[in-house]
């Protein structure tokens, strides 16, 4: 079935000003429910009208968000999802995007 968990010890970090780079950990063993296909990391901005999902495999375990607004925050999540489907999201954590140094 799908996995009982959510990935663990979701973290975010500026790579510049419109992109995020997001790391999380592997979903507990006991809650994965079979094989891990992959991840889905979806994002939101709290200000502005932007959001989005993209995929990573399932050896990725990070992934650069990128195309988003100058000095925004989002909200972000990952979901782990097996052959059967997607399991919870994880706790959503909130980056703010980099200003333009221009």
């Amino acid at each position: 079935s799908e996995p009982d968990g959510a990935p663990q010890n979701v973290r975010g970090m500026n790579s510049s000003s419109t992109s995020i780079l997001v790391m999380w950990d592997e979903v507990p063993f006991d809650k994965q429910n079979g094989v891990i296909t992959g991840y889905t990391i979806t994002y939101q901005s709290q200000t502005e009208n932007d959001e989005g999902s993209v995929l990573a495999g399932l050896d990725n375990r990070q992934k650069n968000l990128t195309n988003l607004k100058e000095y925004v925050n989002y909200s972000i999540a990952v979901s782990a999802s097996t052959v059967k489907g997607a399991g919870p999201a994880s706790k959503p954590i909130v980056v703010r995007t980099d200003q333009d140094s221009k």
